[in-house]
């Protein structure tokens, strides 16, 4: 047993030849460039060391790293995209420098081959995907505020040339009846785009709603210079929703009621029909009585 020892020891302190797997690292990689593929994050080296630290190194894979410079990358600058190499025996100086109980003496892969994209980044509004229900008489009653409302997006310009907004994933929301602040993520749509913030906020404004009715005048729009134009009734009805909060707000002023007398002198009917052309915008479900005016019309000769 002893001879067997004093074997071992005296071959451990012989020098040999032989392969480790090491960990890579990346440096100066350029910023305006998107790779396709992911890196390779680990190399075979050919080393030469004594005994006993290569048994250190082959217990222990970690302690082995080799840094690549992406300054050193081979690309055709003039392409947008394309395939772009790198060499590993750049870095065999390097890892001898840091590493001084081994000695490296190739790696392999000699060269790294991977494609890449010219980077862009672009703003873009988001879109809210939605589904909602309220309660009985509850609606919103202001618009929808997303925080943000835009993002920014980057990844391969010819991607982002397509893109006009950014949805996001379903918002779904049942029998709503008060105001609330939720969250939602962004849909993802390619594995090729970053996005941020991949979060947005959004705030809901949700009040009960009652029917309410007005007398509004009616105008006359698009009438023959010269001409005189009589309507029956001058007036229309309009009958409406509203939120609570915004009831003592509506008045007849904000709205906007026309009969339409284009080409007036061509047309065979008796009636003119009447269109909202104004309202309030906390209004919702505006109904018209009567639909149509009769009219008389004294043309100019």
């Amino acid at each position: 047993m002893l001879a067997s020892l004093f074997w071992v020891l005296l071959a451990c302190n012989d020098h040999y030849s032989t392969k480790i797997r090491a960990s890579v690292s990346y440096i100066n990689m350029p910023e305006n460039r998107m790779l396709i593929e992911k890196l390779p994050q680990t190399a075979e080296m050919l080393v030469n060391g004594s005994g006993y630290d290569l048994i250190a190194y082959i217990i222990r894979p970690n302690l082995a790293n080799i840094i690549i410079d992406g300054r050193f990358i081979g690309i055709n600058a003039s392409s947008k995209t394309g395939q772009a190499f790198v060499t590993t025996t750049s870095s065999i100086d390097f890892f001898n420098r840091e590493h001084f109980d081994i000695k490296a003496l190739n790696i392999l892969p000699d060269t790294i081959f991977f494609s890449f994209f010219e980077r862009g980044i672009k703003k873009v509004p988001v879109h809210l995907n939605r589904y909602f229900t309220f309660d009985r008489q509850f609606s919103l009653s202001d618009s929808i505020t997303l925080n943000p409302d835009s993002i920014i997006i980057s990844g391969p310009f010819a991607t982002l040339d397509s893109i006009k907004r950014i949805e996001t994933e379903p918002l779904i929301l049942n029998g709503l009846k008060t105001s609330g602040d939720y969250s939602v993520k962004i849909k993802k749509t390619s594995k090729l785009i970053n996005y941020a913030p991949m979060e947005v906020g959004v705030h809901l404004e949700v009040d009960k709603f009652t029917e309410a009715e007005l007398e509004v005048p009616i105008f006359i729009e698009n009438l023959i210079i010269g001409d005189s134009l009589e309507i029956f009734p001058k007036q229309a009805k309009i009958t409406y929703l509203v939120s609570l909060r915004n009831y003592n707000k509506v008045d007849p002023k904000l709205f906007r009621i026309s009969a339409d007398a284009f080409d007036i002198r061509n047309t065979k009917n008796v009636n003119l029909r009447l269109n909202v052309k104004q309202f309030p915008p906390y209004v919702h479900d505006i109904r018209i009585k009567p639909e149509t005016v009769e009219f008389i019309i004294r043309k100019n000769k």
